[in-house]
């Protein structure tokens, strides 16, 4: 699963490299809104059926196969239903969305491509979950890989051949949501056929529950996990949609504000979260086991293990902020070479322990039953970041948009740990897991800017690369020298004390 979700991650790098060279920064802008309206609606049409179908299919299989398979088949008719309605809206208010929210009427062919996809996403989303109940999680994992490569090829056909004398932003980006809603009907083939011939069938015979109680079953679990998705997804599309309009303001020019929020919203920010897939994807791993230690009686288990789980990721994020921020400007150029993305890299590599920790405390609060509380957080942050946007950005520009990001990441850090410390119990050691690896990121800071600055002849994806394998093995061997024997314990701690 890790290794799926590196692949993938890695692959999502270089197609946005590979975007990001055909459109610039202003077209990354106009892309990150498209895809904001996108991420709204599709969250309406798959919202909460990958848990349900998952969960209840799980329970059901300890009955009969039969009984599984009749949730899958009876959230099928939720799915299409739910999705189509939320299809049907995006594809005949099209005109109106791109007019009068995102400010650009370049995007409605784009908004009506992307509402075709979703059908298939909200199916693909049962599916997974069906096969998540089966433990199979390399099906789904599989389907991911696969669903990037065709997105891969499919616009690297759109835009670099059949396009490849436009530079129109607008139709480019028509190329790019043909890739994504391929893509998505490919994912859904690739589920629909394995289900079909690769998975376990369902034994003979009926299934012991009606379809009426199954349903029922699933409105019921899947209806509170969608209602806070959605209010979630409504402000953050809301906050999204408001940040370039209050730019354009600033700066008087609509090209230069999408320059800016492309610059950070759709260049900066992913680089920033890149080394995250391969500590998310190992959380993601403990999730089912916080879970069930959550149910025993005995809480010493659950501290311990999320004690070590928090440990590996505060000195893991502090490691890679590290790296951000000594080499922003090496590290910008190497993914986006005249774009100038090391000042943003710069001040948010400060908080990206922040958002790092940030991530995992809110899913490890979900895992033990804090949905609630997390969702209230969201809303919070969400309300103070749309004040520092009428506040701050209004009154700095594209300078007040890294300040409203550091205050509202922070924010939304010491929201969720204080609140998994009133869980569990579980605090940061100061001495080992925050002020020896902050001593060892600056000692392998220096040296990896210094080795950066002289392979700067070299070109500087050479250059990036260098300073890169120069910190990484300095903070190592410092991190070792200081801690040894808690770094062995942690990792041990983490990884269930298998190797």
């Amino acid at each position: 699963m890790t290794v799926f979700s590196l692949v993938c991650k890695l692959l999502g790098v270089f197609l946005r490299l590979y975007i990001s060279a055909r459109i610039g920064s202003e077209g990354m802008g106009l892309y990150q809104l498209v895809m904001s309206v996108y991420g709204m609606f599709s969250t309406f049409a798959t919202a909460g059926f990958t848990v349900s179908v998952s969960r209840l299919a799980a329970e059901r299989s300890l009955r009969s196969e039969a009984d599984s398979a009749s949730v899958l088949r009876n959230s099928y008719y939720f799915a299409l239903g739910i999705s189509a309605a939320s299809a049907a809206v995006m594809f005949f208010c099209a005109d109106i969305i791109a007019s009068r929210f995102l400010g650009d009427i370049r995007v409605s062919s784009c908004l009506r491509i992307l509402a075709l996809s979703m059908p298939f996403m909200a199916l693909s989303a049962c599916l997974k979950g069906w096969f998540i109940s089966k433990r199979k999680v390399v099906v789904t994992s599989s389907a991911s890989l696969f669903e990037q490569v065709v997105k891969m090829a499919v616009i690297g056909v759109c835009i670099g051949v059949f396009m490849a004398e436009t530079t129109d932003i607008g139709t480019l980006c028509i190329g790019i949501v043909i890739g994504i809603t391929c893509s998505e009907t490919a994912s859904f083939a690739y589920l629909l056929v394995i289900r079909a011939f690769g998975a376990r069938r369902a034994a003979s015979g009926s299934a012991s529950e009606s379809p009426r109680s199954v349903r029922h079953s699933i409105i019921s679990v899947t209806a509170p996990i969608a209602a806070g998705v959605y209010i979630s997804s409504i402000l953050h599309t809301a906050e999204t949609l408001l940040i370039p309009f209050v730019l354009t303001d600033y700066s008087g020019d609509r090209s230069v504000a999408l320059a800016q929020f492309g610059r950070i919203k759709g260049m900066a920010i992913p680089i920033l979260f890149f080394p995250f897939a391969f500590i998310g994807s190992l959380v993601s791993v403990f999730t089912p086991e916080i879970s069930r230690l959550n149910l025993q009686p005995d809480r010493r288990p659950l501290a311990a293990r999320i004690r070590s789980i928090m440990a590996v990721v505060t000195v893991g994020s502090i490691a890679v902020g590290g790296m951000f921020f000594f080499l922003p400007e090496v590290i910008g150029e190497a993914f986006y070479p005249g774009e100038g993305t090391g000042g943003a890299i710069a001040v948010l590599a400060v908080v990206t322990p922040f958002m790092y920790v940030e991530t995992v405390a809110d899913g490890l609060l979900k895992a033990i039953g804090e949905q609630v509380k997390t969702l209230k957080y969201t809303v919070y942050n969400t309300l103070l970041r749309v004040v520092l946007i009428f506040t701050l950005v209004a009154a700095r520009g594209e300078n007040g948009y890294l300040i409203l990001l550091a205050v509202s990441n922070t924010f939304a850090y010491f929201l969720c740990r204080m609140r998994l410390f009133r869980v569990t119990g579980v605090k940061p050691d100061l001495l080992w897991e925050i002020l020896l690896p902050l001593l060892c990121a600056c000692v392998s800071g220096i040296a990896a800017s210094a080795a950066a600055a002289y392979m700067g002849s070299a070109g500087r994806v050479t250059s990036a690369a260098c300073g890169i394998a120069v910190y990484i093995g300095i903070f190592a061997l410092c991190l070792l020298l200081t801690s040894q024997k808690r770094v062995t314990r942690a990792a041990k701690a983490f990884g269930g004390g298998k190797a």
